[in-house]
């Protein structure tokens, strides 16, 4: 072998060993504990390769709390810097993955830290078994990367029938003068994994006379698809004499056979209309203003007894003085006439002394 091959394979030896020193020392950054909690069950002390013990449903939130520890000697006295915590669920969103990271942080020789991460499944997803990875990362003071990694798996279990209503909302919730055009928005999902056959949906309030049916002749098991789904939105009208007051409105979900049932009663308020409650408050002032007058005599100064007012609601009166008066004005001209009439004559009696 010439010194050419040896420099190589010296060369390769020396990497391999430096790799797994770094392996080595990359394992100082590891998983002292992890707990997962599914709904409000918890699995303690899981370890790589474990099965979650307790099985989620759609919609179910999942908990993973874990405590990462720097497992240098205070001796070595290094420290693990920029450290983050990530949690990956793959495939479980419809083929997607989930997952989350923590804020970064560091850790002391010796110290550790719990990270909780929490997810919410879908509630739209197959009944299978995910694999969910937790990674942690940091790197100490000499620049080295430290880095561990566990897999679990986290199995769906769903029931055999399940309806859930995702949405029902009112627009708009509260009414006053306008009351004809209320829309109630609904949308409910088969989450079970069997079809679900004569699906009946209804909306009900007796008090504001809503009774509402339609019928789905099926909705299928099959999670993202459209024949799983129900959608529609209602128009509600409001009589204009309901009273002011809150109208749960109740939209249900009848299935499997009728046994089973899902509810959500979003509420309508009603409150009085502000124009009609302002011309009743002005009618009721104008009535009581007009009750009782008091009638006080220019001239005199003196007070009369109260009269009750007849006059009919909605009639103005007025008063006018005799000097505004057609009878004044009459006067005025008639004594125009005359003082014409006396000058004319004593014109003529003028003229008549002369001759």
């Amino acid at each position: 072998m010439n010194m050419g091959n040896k420099s190589f394979l010296i060369a390769v030896v020396i990497l391999v060993l430096l790799a797994n020193v770094a392996h080595a020392v990359g394992s100082k950054l590891i998983f002292s504990d992890v707990d997962v909690k599914v709904g409000g069950k918890t699995s303690n002390n899981r370890v790589d390769g474990d099965t979650i013990g307790e099985e989620a449903e759609p919609g179910d939130s999942v908990e993973f709390r874990v405590k990462v520890q720097n497992n240098f000697t205070s001796a070595e006295n290094l420290k693990i810097k920029d450290i983050t915590v990530k949690v990956t669920i793959e495939g479980i969103d419809d083929g997607s993955d989930l997952d989350d990271e923590s804020n970064s942080f560091d850790l002391s020789p010796g110290n550790d830290k719990r990270i909780t991460l929490k997810f919410e499944t879908p509630m739209e997803v197959d009944e299978d078994t995910f694999d969910v990875v937790i990674h942690t990362e940091g790197e100490d003071k000499n620049g080295t990367n430290h880095e561990s990694e566990m897999r679990l798996k986290l199995e769906i279990n769903k029931k055999s029938h399940m309806l859930k209503i995702t949405k029902a909302t009112l627009s708009p919730a509260d009414v006053s003068c306008n009351r004809k055009s209320v829309q109630l928005a609904v949308n409910a999902i088969n989450i079970g994994s069997e079809d679900e056959e004569d699906v009946t949906f209804s909306v009900l309030n007796s008090d504001l006379g809503i009774d509402l049916k339609d019928t789905v002749s099926e909705l299928t098991a099959e999670p993202n698809q459209p024949e799983s789904r129900f959608s529609k939105t209602y128009s509600l009208k409001v009589a204009d004499d309901v009273p002011a007051g809150s109208y749960p409105i109740t939209f249900t979900a009848s299935y499997d056979d009728d046994r089973k049932k899902a509810e959500m009663s979003p509420a309508l308020t009603v409150s009085d209309c502000a124009t009609a409650k302002s011309a009743t408050k002005s009618e009721t002032k104008t009535s009581e203003t007009n009750e009782g007058v008091e009638v006080i005599t220019p001239a005199t100064g003196r007070t009369t007894a109260a009269v009750q007012n007849t006059t009919p609601a909605g009639t103005t009166v007025t008063q006018e003085s005799f000097f505004k008066s057609n009878a004044f004005v009459v006067g005025i001209i008639i004594a125009e006439i005359v003082a014409v009439l006396v000058g004319i004559a004593l014109v003529v009696s003028l003229f008549r002394r002369r001759a």
